[in-house]
């Protein structure tokens, strides 16, 4: 999950897609971000984030890893307090996906912690908001920053048509969610429950 500009929601969809996969493990990969867990609010929960996460030299057991994590919910979630070091960050993932999908959240600047997080996902999906021309430039931007993977579009209503605004950035509509200051809970999960209808599929 990357957002196409800031404020657009895309790590709480990020949470809301992780709410509808069965055994789903949500990672947060932008250490610039404030915390993912900060976001949920679960900052006051016990549990590991990456700063104690200690990973190479062994097997990282999937069941162990869940279970050291603090949980939105049901959902394990491994908040980047700190920047995650590159060379584990296939390792965690590989072994939550040993137990069940896995969510990363990824940082919108290109670099190579995004890096690392896009090659072990099947699909990215961009968060973008078709509220003004500034929004929609800077969606299409990271978009071409984008490496050689699938791609998909969930778009935030706004001032520009949806019609418009998905020519404009020209990736696959995934869904539509309403503005960002409308309850969007429902919606939200009804788009997420396709996104992970249509990977699994």
């Amino acid at each position: 999950m990357v957002g196409g500009s800031g404020g657009v929601g895309a790590s709480t969809f990020a949470a809301v897609l992780t709410s509808v996969a069965d055994r789903a493990t949500l990672i947060d990969l932008d250490p610039v971000g404030g915390g993912i867990d900060v976001l949920l609010g679960i900052d006051d929960l016990p549990g590991a984030r990456w700063s104690g996460l200690r990973t190479g030299g062994g097997r990282l057991d999937p069941e162990v890893l869940a279970a050291g994590l603090p949980r939105w919910n049901a959902t394990p979630v491994l908040a980047a307090d700190v920047a995650p070091a590159v060379e584990a960050v296939g390792e965690v993932v590989a072994a939550a996906a040993a137990r069940g999908p896995v969510v990363l959240d990824l940082p919108r600047a290109p670099g190579p912690l995004r890096e690392a997080g896009l090659a072990c996902c099947a699909m990215c999906v961009l968060v973008a908001a078709a509220t003004d021309v500034r929004s929609l430039t800077a969606a299409a931007a990271v978009l071409r920053s984008l490496p050689d993977v699938a791609v998909g579009l969930v778009l935030r209503r706004g001032g520009f048509g949806v019609a418009e605004a998905v020519d404009l950035l020209g990736a696959p509509l995934l869904g539509v969610l309403p503005p960002i200051d409308r309850p969007a809970e429902r919606v939200a999960r009804r788009v997420a429950a396709g996104i992970v209808d249509g990977i699994a599929a």
